[in-house]
């Protein structure tokens, strides 16, 4: 698969004596969108900050851990495989800077990166949002829809081969929730990303025929994995 963006076997990590959360196989393509289908508490957060290579993950036996064709278990610079223009994270409630305005907000993580966006898409994307006359206004002077439409802006203004999305719209109304699901696909497909969605929600709404990968829960020598997978065949090997 040689436009795969993720690529991911026996990927966990123990939270406690108890309990881990483990990828155990997943395969994203640029363009593809995969739901992480489970209820609350089954570990879909953790799943996706193992895959975005925030949380440090325990030692498994066969770990694969691939993001655009870099191998992040050789301890490369998280701007080599998870800058702004490589991943883009978007969390259940959005994290904006409280003394910056928004349009300082959606350009933190690229200037940080020491990138600069490209004007047409940046144009493209703001105006889609709907936050064009928004840009100079701080987060408390907006509503939560319209500062989850910034997160949303945030994230993909670097047109990132991987958008990861954390429960998006579980603080919004219907109404809202239905509008920012359905700009997010829009938006995803126009910068060619792989798209990881966390929801224990997308049995309806603009996701809900959407590839799935199945969580399950296994009792391993007295420990609970959570077990998330796209590949029915996988065999999770354990904690080594």
């Amino acid at each position: 698969m040689a436009d795969r963006v993720v690529h991911i076997r026996n990927l966990g990590v123990k939270l406690g004596a108890e309990f881990a959360v483990v990828v155990e196989a997943l395969d994203v393509a640029s363009g593809e969108v995969v739901v992480l289908d489970a209820e609350s508490g089954a570990g879909k957060s953790t799943a996706l900050g193992l895959i975005s290579g925030a949380i440090a993950p325990s030692d498994f036996n066969q770990s694969v851990h691939r993001l655009s064709g870099c191998d992040v278990h050789q301890n490369l610079p998280r701007s080599q495989f998870a800058g702004p223009d490589r991943v883009g994270f978007v969390l259940q409630t959005n994290v904006l800077m409280p003394y910056l305005n928004i349009q300082e907000n959606i350009q933190l993580p690229m200037r940080i990166a020491g990138q600069a966006p490209d004007a047409g898409w940046a144009d493209h994307l703001i105006g889609a949002l709907g936050l064009t006359p928004l840009l100079q206004r701080k987060p408390k002077q907006i509503s939560v829809g319209q500062r989850q439409r910034a997160s949303i802006a945030r994230a993909l203004m670097g047109q990132p081969d991987l958008l990861l999305l954390d429960e998006p719209v579980s603080a919004l109304d219907p109404d809202n929730s239905a509008q920012v699901e359905g700009l997010i696909q829009i938006l995803a497909k126009d910068a060619g990303c792989a798209v990881i969605l966390a929801s224990h929600q997308a049995f309806r709404g603009a996701f809900s025929e959407t590839r799935r990968a199945r969580q399950r829960t296994m009792n391993l020598g007295g420990v609970t994995y959570s077990i998330f997978s796209d590949d029915p065949a996988a065999t999770m090997e354990g904690a080594a």
